[in-house]
């Protein structure tokens, strides 16, 4: 009989997940034996779209060589990671007529560089409701931090200070999703509720979106948290450092405590043709003011501007030569 996965490790109590061969804080080896059967588990086939670089869970017997987007051709990854699923999903309060009438406003707002025929003449192809995949993460660190500041400081503009502090980093999000960019994730992000996810088994009504599974598994979920970790704290650090001016702020920041849980985020993924070519846009799928994507340029507007910028330029040289 297999021992059974510890909960927490045994030496600085993070909490552990099946899998971990190591504690993700300290590094400590988990005491559990192979499972024989581990190499049955389940390992995730990716298509890649070459041209917008959205990604769909794939099978073999699908036979599905195009994105489900943009339309161009895709490629196979096959990541090493065992499959990972949200536990948790945030509900949509953006329903599919909101969000068609938010993206056909968003098509007449492209400003003066956009085709004019571009809300008119847009061809919306499809509107999928869509919940990617994300890590929520809680974290205490401490922080180890130096910096210059004119505080003390005598005949010199600066002086050295020093100093450590604890601090505390809630609800973090880190992006783990196979449709939507880190761009386009990072942009929706600081406008969700997360306190209204629910588990998955509760969570129902319409739309029915397509949950995903996650691209980004915990290894290298774990290198972007301690990134963010730091940049956060590079700027929560600074309400210690003494005076009132400072400078080289430098810091070094050790995780004591981590905690992670698998979300679901909602956005609804418009994909529309303008003349032949292929767009997307975006809309978020608690906030339908949140909207942004791809649009085509009329480029025969660029030249025009091109054309007059280089006038008054030469027109601003002449001035100055006659002066």
């Amino acid at each position: 009989m297999m021992p059974p996965v510890p909960a927490a490790c045994a030496r600085c109590e993070t909490a552990l997940e099946a899998g971990d061969l190591r504690c993700a804080i300290c590094a400590l080896p988990v005491p559990v034996a192979r499972d024989a059967d581990a190499d049955a588990v389940p390992r995730a086939q990716v298509l890649r779209c070459q041209d917008c670089g959205a990604a769909i869970a794939f099978s073999p017997e699908a036979q599905a060589p195009r994105c489900g987007f943009c339309g161009a051709q895709m490629a196979l990854e096959r990541p090493i990671d065992p499959i990972e699923a949200a536990r948790l999903v945030l509900p949509f309060a953006v329903d599919r007529r909101t969000a068609e009438a938010v993206v056909r406003g968003w098509l007449g707002r492209r400003g003066w560089l956009a085709p004019r025929t571009l809300q008119s003449e847009a061809m919306i192809e499809s509107l999928t409701p869509l919940s990617w995949a994300a890590w929520q993460v809680s974290a205490d660190a401490r922080i180890a931090w130096t910096a210059d500041s004119d505080a003390g400081a005598k005949r010199s503009a600066w002086a050295p200070h020093a100093g450590e502090t604890e601090l505390g980093f809630r609800d973090i999000v880190v992006p783990a999703s196979r449709g939507l960019r880190e761009t386009e994730c990072r942009r929706l992000i600081p406008f969700y509720d997360l306190a209204s996810a629910v588990s998955v088994s509760a969570a129902a009504g319409e739309p029915a979106p397509m949950i995903e599974s996650f691209d980004a598994q915990r290894s290298a979920a774990r290198a972007q948290v301690s990134r963010a970790v730091d940049a956060m704290a590079r700027v929560r650090v600074e309400r210690h450092i003494p005076g009132r001016r400072y400078r080289n702020v430098r810091i070094a920041c050790l995780i004591e405590r981590q905690t992670t849980e698998r979300v679901a985020l909602p956005a609804w993924v418009l994909a529309y043709r303008y003349r032949g070519a292929a767009y997307r846009a975006i809309v978020h799928g608690q906030r339908p003011e949140i909207v942004f994507g791809t649009s085509p340029i009329d480029w025969i507007k660029v030249g025009a501007l091109a054309v007059v910028a280089a006038l008054v330029a030469a027109l601003i040289a002449l001035a100055i030569g006659i002066r």
